[in-house]
């Protein structure tokens, strides 16, 4: 009989988790739940840049070069096209606003040269690369879809778990359905930490909290190439830290710095500030005159929430306390960059029992035990 995997969230952890177990494992059967909608969080409204050796040193190291190594795998097998796949060139920029003087730049040529202060390489087009989230998330679950083996529910969000002791054995939706699984594997983003859990656990929930950040997409007149920014842009004592990255269909997604407002309901409720949006518009126009407002138009001013772990490193692997629980949150600001071999630590060991993708010493740096 196939095993019953409910997985709590349709973003880009949840879809590449059901793409894996559906394309590695021919007896599981998978049910997807989503309060709100398909990739309706980061995993829709976030940047999608990826970084071959960004986070060497830490101890998501060799997570991040695994799953850099997966996308390229993903967007030669699933047509890369589709989802906005493409190696970028990415860098630094020193920007001072309203300072003539600068240099010619030849390396970015759709710089507002007279305000470039510095521009230093960051990565190639080997070691760089970039996908638009929400494309990538739809494009897997579609997949995995096809397969007959997943279904999504969409609309009602998970009350409660159903335990049997300290098993797992299922779950219950906000109009008190309830779906009986094998497993449940929760990939509710920065919404985890608000899932009711029994006080067998050390603090009752998982320790996931989000953080605000804002972004627009500008559509230009102007072509940009495959390269993206992450700048510094001064004014007088202000100072704000824009990251500008030009998509494959010619739009342009611009994203700020996050804060501390609250974390709502559901992604359904996110707030947007329009003064944070408004920034970010008016910082575009110091980095590119292509992208001023007399030159591009605005078409999307939105915010979402990152989930973050306590120590700053992702909870991926089996909860602690409960049997058949299973994890896979807090990301930050790398989950689109890292998504896809956290779906595929996740299958391996729902089928498996035991990750062999990635090092034990990877896999015990981000294993939830001790850290929920």
């Amino acid at each position: 009989m196939p095993r019953h995997v409910v997985i709590i969230g349709a973003g880009v952890m949840g879809a590449c988790t059901a793409y894996y177990l559906t394309k590695n494992s021919t007896d599981v059967e998978v049910t997807l739940i989503e309060k709100t909608d398909i990739a309706c969080g980061a995993s829709g409204k976030a940047g999608g840049f990826l970084a071959f050796d960004w986070n060497d040193g830490a101890d998501i190291g060799e997570l991040s070069r695994k799953s850099f190594e997966l996308h390229a795998e993903l967007a030669q097998e699933l047509g890369g096209e589709k989802f906005g796949y493409r190696p970028v060139t990415a860098y630094s920029v020193l920007i001072q606003a309203g300072k003539a003087g600068g240099k010619r730049i030849n390396e970015v040529d759709w710089l507002l040269d007279e305000n470039v202060r510095t521009v230093e390489l960051l990565g190639t087009k080997k070691t760089a690369a970039q996908v638009h989230p929400g494309l990538f998330t739809r494009h897997l679950l579609e997949v995995a879809q096809k397969t007959g083996r997943v279904k999504i529910e969409c609309g009602q969000g998970v009350s409660e778990l159903i335990y049997k002791n300290k098993t797992v054995t299922g779950v219950i939706l906000e109009d008190r359905r309830e779906i009986k699984a094998d497993s449940v594997v929760v990939c509710m983003g920065p919404w985890s930490g608000q899932l009711p859990l029994k006080g067998r656990s050390k603090r009752g929930q998982l320790p996931i909290t989000g953080a605000r950040a804002h972004s627009v997409i500008l559509q230009p007149e102007y072509k940009f190439t495959a390269q993206v920014l992450f700048t510094a842009v001064t004014e007088g004592k202000k100072s704000h830290e824009p990251e500008v990255y030009p998509r494959p269909d010619g739009t342009v997604y611009l994203c700020g710095a996050t804060d501390n407002e609250p974390l709502p309901a559901s992604a359904a409720n996110v707030p947007v500030d329009p003064a944070a949006t408004t920034l970010l518009q008016n910082l575009a126009g110091k980095i590119s005159l292509q992208l001023s407002t007399d030159n591009a138009t605005l078409l999307t001013a939105q915010a979402c929430y990152l989930p973050i772990s306590r120590d700053n490193t992702p909870l991926i692997g089996a909860h602690p306390a409960y049997d058949n629980l299973y994890i896979a949150t807090g990301h930050s600001c790398w989950g689109i960059l890292n998504a896809p071999a956290t779906g595929l630590m996740m299958a391996e060991l729902l089928v498996d029992g035991k990750i062999t993708c990635l090092s034990p010493k990877t896999a015990k740096a981000v294993d939830p035990k001790d850290r929920c």
